[in-house]
């Protein structure tokens, strides 16, 4: 299995949105951007190239019971070459409040990806692969998550795909060869006041291992104006530099936009990626009596 069947028809990868939407990667983050939050996200690499990757997510979220528990709903639409892969999937969060400001969060996901491979345009007249001889098959998923956060500070790991899939032995936790198989990931990022309310630094670390592509680190940092407009930069080891910017169109709904300059050997034959994202966040009124069971949400990234 190369790198580029591990990219694109597994977990998608994203710039911006994995930061602002953790969901998609882990189920403890669900529920943690208000009482209710969805996005949506467009992205596609290397233009210029036929059946260069492209992808489109979302997701649906809700805080439930005061915050100590969310749900929501998320999906994914992955396309490179012949190959299109389709996740639906379920996520649940449950916090335990570790202090007045500190949480511990626990989540798992459960749904389906539909793998879909499409030859009718291919020109080599046979395929050997095990995957390619089928036109699609729906394989079940389930992940879990961990996540330590408070106000300012958030430590997170995950598998969004605990079972590994081969086609002629179904369904095994052992990771080698699967077609779906298991992805590692860690986050981790913190807020720094450079003026109260105001003007913010964050930086953040989202970590990534699959057994058959090298460990690879994103380190960003975004500098934040009143936690509703950013600009910030982004260095994803062995393969781009990104830039990225946010801002508020309404009151509620905040657009993103990334672009990754590829700094790896696909340079020669790509222009980069671009990203879009666009956000609607929701809280209700607060009370003149905040509720004291009332957890504390995720910092905004």
């Amino acid at each position: 299995m190369n790198t580029l069947w591990v990219s694109g028809q597994q977990d998608p990868h994203f710039t911006k949105y994995m930061y602002r939407n953790q969901s998609l990667y882990n189920p403890s983050a669900t529920g943690r951007m208000g009482d209710f939050h969805s996005g949506l996200a467009y992205r596609i690499q290397w233009l210029g190239i036929d059946g260069a990757p492209s992808t489109l997510a979302g997701n649906f979220e809700k805080s439930l019971d005061k915050g100590n528990a969310g749900i929501g709903f998320n999906f994914f639409y992955d396309k490179i070459g012949f190959d299109q892969n389709l996740a639906l999937q379920i996520n649940y969060a449950y916090r335990i409040k570790l202090s007045n400001e500190s949480v511990l969060s626990f989540g798992i996901k459960g749904g389906a990806n539909l793998i879909y491979s499409d030859f009718s345009n291919a020109v080599t007249p046979e395929f050997t692969d095990p995957l390619h001889s089928r036109n699609n098959i729906w394989i079940p998923r389930m992940g879990i998550g961990l996540m330590y956060h408070n106000s300012r500070f958030f430590i997170a790991a995950s598998v969004p795909s605990l079972l590994a899939y081969i086609p002629e032995k179904s369904f095994q936790l052992n990771n080698d060869g699967g077609f779906l198989s298991h992805h590692f990931y860690g986050s981790m990022g913190y807020v720094i006041d450079l003026k109260k309310d105001i003007w913010q630094l964050k930086p953040f670390i989202f970590a990534k291992y699959h057994h058959t592509a090298p460990f690879q680190l994103d380190l960003g940092l975004q500098l934040w104006y009143k936690n509703v407009f950013s600009i910030g930069s982004s260095y994803r080891t062995g393969d781009a530099i990104a830039a990225m910017l946010e801002i508020p169109v309404w009151e509620g709904i905040n657009l993103s936009y990334a672009y990754d300059y590829t700094n790896s050997l696909f340079r020669e034959i790509g222009s980069g990626a671009h990203e879009i994202v666009i956000e609607y966040t929701w809280n209700k009124k607060k009370t003149k009596v905040p509720s004291i069971h009332k957890i504390t949400n995720l910092p905004k990234f």
